[in-house]
């Protein structure tokens, strides 16, 4: 059955946008610290289109007739750009709210969930369990916007977040589970529904070990710095950061060394638009030649639709 692609997409909560106006709309999820964002192109041959204001919130829906429409994120607008040769609109925006985005100088003794309940933001919070207790006292805040200084945390802890659908995330990364822990659901890609695919591997010498990473820690009862480390091999890497626990040095070392397995492995793909796809969910793929991996955690997902209909491009990482 052919399919019709469909689109809804509303401005602070009404569909302001006619359809027949829009010449392409495009999506970007993406698993780490980038910001999902999206692109809306609109065709203003007559001048007669209204531009929203920046920070108006977005709220965009892919799918098609036949089968329904799925919410892809929501996102808040960041530039305007009107080109007046092509008589054209185009809108672009990101899933970060500006009130994230403002620098501030703080101490923080408090714990990462109490800091993250103190945020004035329009973002709901979802916080992993394993990182509620962080002891933020040893990480002042100087002239850093809240989500700097999440990220900063983050990267300390082998964590990651980001704002996604209204949302703010700190969870593990790529695990392919969701924030409270529970697996998410697995997509499956038969080799008939897709266009093309590009598969790489980026094994080291060391029949695929990650090399070996170390980081420092300060102990202030006893004024000493201790070494920790992760993975087995060259190349040897130290981290520049120095940790205030032994915990944090080693959640920092292993989320590297996780992170340099997962990308040893990529694997890029077309299909027909699949609004069901979303960075850091498992895919599973099915008739594809046996020297490929079949089990994979998506990294990022671009939906595209336009005239020429709906596409999804996809990366993966971490092939098993």
């Amino acid at each position: 059955m052919e399919l019709t692609p469909d689109f809804s997409i509303s401005i602070n909560g009404q569909s302001s946008l006619p359809k027949e106006r829009i010449i392409s709309v495009r999506t970007t999820d993406q698993a780490g610290f980038v910001s999902d964002s999206c692109e809306i192109e609109l065709d203003d041959f007559d001048n007669a289109l209204q531009c929203p204001n920046t920070e108006a919130k977005i709220a965009i829906s892919l799918g098609y007739q036949e089968k329904g429409l799925t919410k892809i994120g929501t996102y808040y607008v960041r530039e305007i750009a009107i080109d007046g040769a092509r008589r054209t609109i185009k809108i672009v925006a990101n899933a970060l709210p500006k009130s994230m985005r403002s620098q501030k100088t703080k101490t923080n003794d408090i714990k990462l969930n109490e800091y993250i309940a103190s945020i004035d933001s329009e973002l709901d919070s979802e916080l992993s369990e394993d990182f509620e207790d962080i002891d933020l006292s040893d990480n002042p805040q100087f002239g850093e916007s809240d989500i700097n200084y999440l990220t900063r945390i983050a990267n300390k802890v082998g964590a990651v977040t980001k704002p996604v659908d209204d949302h703010l995330i700190f969870s593990e990364d790529m695990t392919a589970k969701s924030v409270s822990g529970k697996s998410l659901p697995v997509k499956y890609i038969e080799a008939s529904e897709v266009a093309n695919y590009s598969c790489n591997f980026k094994e080291t010498e060391t029949n695929g070990a990650t090399g070996t990473v170390y980081a420092s820690w300060y102990d202030k009862k006893s004024g000493e710095y201790h070494l920790v480390h992760a993975g087995l091999g060259d190349p040897e890497i130290e981290l520049n950061e120095i940790f205030s626990s032994e915990k944090d040095a080693l959640a920092a070392v292993q989320a590297k060394v996780k992170k340099v397995e997962k990308n040893n492995k990529t694997f890029r793909f077309t299909t027909e638009g699949r609004p069901d796809l979303f960075a850091e969910g498992p895919i599973i793929f099915r008739g594809f030649p046996t020297k490929i991996p079949t089990n994979w955690i998506i990294s990022r997902v671009e939906h595209t639709l336009n005239s020429s209909g709906f596409v999804s491009n996809v990366e993966c990482v971490g092939g098993k």
